[in-house]
């Protein structure tokens, strides 16, 4: 077990993405939901998020993610919050719903690791019209040392890390207008403390975790590069509505 999304789902926590879920439900404040409402989280990891939303706006939830283990730690969550959410194993680049059928496409952090353009022709079709897609995603200041960009990618395994602009770009591309953007600085120490606000009462950590050094170097080195390189990255969260009529 090498990878660092390895070492996440290994880990098992509901709010690795940057910001955590302090951030998320700050973004969640600014979405209007009900239970007639169908809900898309992509990449669900733990399904912290994906319980949220069914258990707070009553919305009809769907949770897609590629992991096995994740989907089982989601599972988990789920019985003991007592939540309806539909979990499904699937791929982001070719998902298995039908047209125009969510109002809402949540993802958190899984876009950077995938083909973009494929997953967001995949998120427009599945949107209905007028519907919208909420994005929290890392990027990088064009400053940034190449060193430290390509140490970045390695040790997350991404092929990129867009600028704030690249990925407006990118959404742009694929159909979809601006309802709203903007960029926060990676958290420092005090700001990470308001997770503790938040703490995950559901996160099951891998039994094998506790002592595999490799998994908990890959987490640590991620941290370590973050921390050292936080003045030239940043998070942005992208708010971005289906038109009616896509663009040629």
């Amino acid at each position: 077990m090498g990878s660092y999304l390895e070492a996440v789902a290994a880990l098992g926590a509901g709010s690795l993405h940057p910001g955590g879920f302090f951030h998320t439900l700050n973004v969640l404040r600014r979405i209007s939901l009900s239970s007639e409402d169908i809900v898309l989280d992509v990449g669900c990891g733990t399904g912290r998020t994906a319980c949220y939303i069914a258990n707070t706006f009553g919305a009809h939830v769907f949770a897609l993610d590629n992991s096995t283990e994740m989907l089982s730690k989601a599972r988990y969550r789920a019985a003991r919050e007592g939540t309806q959410v539909q979990f499904v194993h699937g791929d982001a680049r070719e998902m298995p719903f039908r047209n125009e059928v969510a109002d809402l496409v949540f993802i958190e952090s899984v876009l950077i690791f995938l083909p973009v353009a494929t997953v967001l022709q995949e998120c427009f079709r599945i949107l209905k019209k007028g519907g919208i897609l909420v994005d929290i995603e890392m990027f990088a200041d064009t400053s940034i040392p190449r060193k430290a960009k390509e140490q970045i990618k390695s040790v997350c395994g991404i092929p990129c890390i867009p600028s704030f602009e690249e990925w407006l770009e990118m959404f742009f591309n694929a159909g979809f207008t601006q309802a709203g953007a903007w960029y926060n600085n990676f958290p420092g120490p005090l700001e990470n403390m308001k997770n503790l606000l938040c703490p995950d009462p559901y996160q099951i950590t891998s039994p094998a975790t506790r002592t595999n050094w490799e998994i908990n170097g890959i987490i640590q080195k991620y941290k370590m590069l973050i921390r050292k390189n936080r003045n030239y990255l940043g998070y942005g969260t992208f708010i971005m509505k289906k038109n009616n009529r896509r663009n040629t």
